[in-house]
């Protein structure tokens, strides 16, 4: 009989233990989902601005510097992007640790 009720008790924790990093690992999901949401939004926002100011550039040296002055910004979204998706990452493995 003993070894009965260790094995349910055991198994009892184990359905704890399952449930609750089917949790954390869901959560880390629905961080990178937000995450990838709000680059989106971003991203599709400042094309939009750049794409007016392309249409309003007069000259090809205008043109130019128009393409020239988004790279910094393009390198911004991509690193902040990067270091969320990091950020998740280490967050959810160190909660199923």
């Amino acid at each position: 009989m003993p070894n009965k009720k260790f094995a349910a008790a055991e198994g009892e924790s184990w359905a704890a233990n399952f449930a609750t990093r089917t949790g954390h690992l869901f959560d880390g999901f629905c961080e990178l989902a937000r995450l990838n949401l709000a680059t989106c939004r971003s991203i599709f926002t400042g094309t939009q601005q750049h794409f007016e100011g392309m249409l309003s550039a007069h000259t090809p040296e205008q043109f130019v510097r128009n393409q020239v002055e988004m790279l910094p910004w393009v390198a911004s979204q991509a690193a902040g992007y990067t270091r969320a998706c990091m950020d998740i990452a280490s967050e959810t493995a160190a909660k199923l640790r």
